[in-house]
């Protein structure tokens, strides 16, 4: 069987390449514009990825598409309110890939190696979704996350702080040094940590029933 097969093994190879390149990527505004380019390419595979569980094919695209131009538009303008829209629709986007993975990977009794791959993309997307949350909050409310100094030389919150901080929260981590303030964010963390903890127990569960019926 082919590799190209396995749209959703691209996928989550893309994710992890980004989140393994981004530090240092990110140091100059050469890498900057690469992470940029790269984002569309991940854009382009998640839409690729969510097509088998889609039931009309332009609703993808109605996620997607204002995902791109608001991501270009944010590159060109910096404006608060354009910052916002952008989180929102990778939210939205993001978000609607989740669901149609989750839908393919349950859709039937058989656990194809394509599906064990949307498994593992569903949950580093979802990740990446609660990140652009924060984010998000962090734009409307600035102090939203409170990070310890030495953790936090610049006293600044970037999006890569809370992404890692998403991850944290859900796989249950909570390493300590990115504390939650506002209620908002408060909010969308325990949402996180339940999420995470729910959706391990369902694939666990899916994976067992599976098997006896083998």
């Amino acid at each position: 069987m082919r590799i190209t097969s396995f749209p959703n093994f691209w996928l989550l190879l893309a994710l992890v390449t980004l989140i393994a390149i981004y530090p240092a990527a990110d140091q100059s505004a050469g890498g900057r514009a690469f992470l940029a380019l790269y984002d569309w390419v991940i854009l382009f595979l998640a839409l690729r990825a969510s097509r088998k569980a889609w039931y009309q094919p332009w609703l993808g695209y109605a996620f997607a598409v204002p995902a791109m131009v608001l991501y270009a538009a944010v590159a060109l303008f910096d404006h608060a309110e354009l910052i916002a829209a952008h989180m929102l629709a990778q939210i939205m986007f993001h978000g609607f890939v989740v669901v149609c993975l989750l839908r393919y990977m349950l859709h039937d009794n058989v656990m194809t190696f394509d599906e064990l791959f949307a498994a593992a993309a569903l949950y580093v997307l979802a990740g990446f979704v609660f990140g652009y949350c924060y984010a998000l909050v962090e734009h409307v409310q600035p102090g939203s996350f409170y990070i310890n100094s030495p953790n936090n030389p610049d006293n600044t919150t970037s999006w890569w702080d809370l992404l890692y901080f998403s991850f944290t929260c859900l796989t249950s981590v909570g390493f300590g040094e990115i504390t939650p303030v506002s209620d908002s964010a408060r909010s969308i963390v325990m949402i996180e940590q339940t999420t995470g903890v729910l959706y391990l127990a369902i694939l666990i569960s899916r994976l067992l029933t599976m098997q006896r019926k083998v």
